[in-house]
């Protein structure tokens, strides 16, 4: 009987040991991007079937700024252009970043995840 709650310890010890270091392995940008954005936008530059605007060509570009995608006139007032701090700002909280706009999004990225993912989406063509 020892022998067999020694066995279980040592497999539970082990399984304690491994889950840690799965659970700390970073999700990089493309998969925070499908978690957190894909539902609701793509990646190309023209508008498509989805909810939201494309995200991609992000990097410097003026808010509001593709054709063809009907933006609220928050956005579409507020001259932002999209870098690292707005981006940043507009994943933690829009509705703070720019009051009344129309994206329904909570983020439930962590901090860390947020900076990675808008690094990412800042890199894509």
């Amino acid at each position: 009987m020892n022998r067999l709650i020694h066995h279980i310890v040592l497999m539970l010890i082990a399984i304690g040991l491994a889950i840690p270091t799965a659970q700390s392995e970073a999700l990089p940008g493309e998969q925070l991007y499908d978690i957190a954005c894909e539902a609701c936008h793509s990646l190309g530059s023209a508008p498509d079937h989805r909810v939201g605007p494309p995200l991609g060509n992000l990097l410097d570009r003026k808010a509001a700024a593709v054709e063809g995608y009907r933006y609220s006139e928050a956005l579409r007032a507020s001259e932002w252009s999209w870098t690292l701090a707005t981006l940043l700002a507009w994943l933690s909280d829009p509705d703070t970043a720019i009051p009344n706009n129309a994206m329904n999004y909570v983020n439930a990225l962590t901090a860390e995840e947020s900076q990675r993912l808008a690094e990412w989406l800042l890199r894509q063509p």
